[in-house]
């Protein structure tokens, strides 16, 4: 019998979601979500080591930080949309303040950009938590257990110290999750999946910390995976027509849209491409993000008619 290659992201129809035998399972039941999260996660592992270079991984994670940024602005009570929030970044100018759903993108994004395999990793992590957070840090995180219970462990024990630093809490459960499974960088995944009632009956201590994020962890390995097998195909087509763009520097700006959520013609683009020393007017910025536009791999995110901002 012929083997069959290991699954990878090439083989998007194998990857694009969880099978239902995960996602389906009994979730009260401990055994059974412990079992399920791990089978969950084990597959979204596959998707965030794709050695093929398919998944625009900054991306996937930029978007993911999106997310994880209006979950916990919920949690405290703030319900900005991500148009309010990608405003709140995208449109600001050097030097002005972000407002707090700025400040919470801005570090999540900050967070899934800590590359946690080299030394300096936990002085970086610790520079984007509250100061009284960042101090107890190196006694958070020391955990045995699955990659799982040791995110559980971490959230729980931050959570129950910090009971009014919910975003810190779920930045350095994710941390201890990538750590355990062994990326290079983590995955803002448990933020959007775990509610205000999860949230607080952990920390109150008044709840299985482990079977909650047992089950969040289902849904967001789930999510993720989604997203990526979305993220995929779209650079996929980004990457397919750049042959055809005889715009000078369209390569280097479409790296940008490779691994940012949401880019800026007048803010990443103009006057110079952001990360380069090439200059691009405003002109050349916008008409090149409505070529991309009208060739389908891009989109405008606003419906505005100015003041535009495009992703993939």
């Amino acid at each position: 019998m012929k083997a069959t290659a290991n699954p990878n992201l090439g083989d998007i129809q194998a990857l694009h979601l969880l099978p239902r035998w995960v996602t389906s399972a009994p979730r009260q039941n401990t055994d059974s979500a412990t079992f399920s999260s791990g089978a969950a996660l084990a597959l979204l592992d596959v998707v965030v080591g794709d050695p093929s270079g398919i998944l625009p991984a900054a991306l996937l994670r930029d978007r993911l930080a999106l997310e994880a940024a209006a979950a916990c602005l919920k949690l405290e009570g703030r319900f900005e949309s991500t148009s309010d929030i990608r405003d709140a970044v995208c449109l600001a100018r050097a030097g002005d303040a972000l407002g707090p759903a700025g400040e919470m993108f801005v570090r999540w994004r900050k967070i899934a950009r800590v590359n946690l395999s080299v030394f300096s990793w936990l002085a970086q992590v610790r520079k984007l938590l509250p100061d009284r957070v960042a101090e107890d840090f190196s006694e958070l995180g020391v955990f045995d257990g699955s990659p799982v219970a040791q995110a559980a462990g971490v959230l729980a024990d931050a959570l129950q110290r910090f009971p009014r630093e919910e975003a810190a809490a779920l930045m350095l459960a994710d941390v201890a999750l990538a750590r355990a499974v062994g990326w290079e960088r983590s995955v803002p995944i448990l933020a959007a999946h775990l509610n205000r009632a999860d949230v607080r009956a952990i920390a109150d201590g008044a709840s299985d910390a482990r079977l909650r994020v047992d089950q969040a962890m289902i849904d967001a390995c789930d999510a993720a995976i989604r997203n990526a097998a979305d993220l995929s195909r779209r650079a996929a087509r980004l990457n397919a027509i750049a042959p055809k763009l005889r715009t000078k520097g369209a390569g280097d700006a479409l790296v940008l849209f490779l691994g940012h959520d949401a880019v800026s013609p007048s803010g990443m683009l103009s006057p110079m491409i952001q990360g380069t020393t090439f200059a691009m007017t405003g002109r050349a910025a916008r008409r090149l993000c409505d070529r991309l536009v009208d060739l389908g791999v891009v989109r405008e995110l606003t419906g505005r008619s100015t003041f535009r901002l495009y992703g993939v």
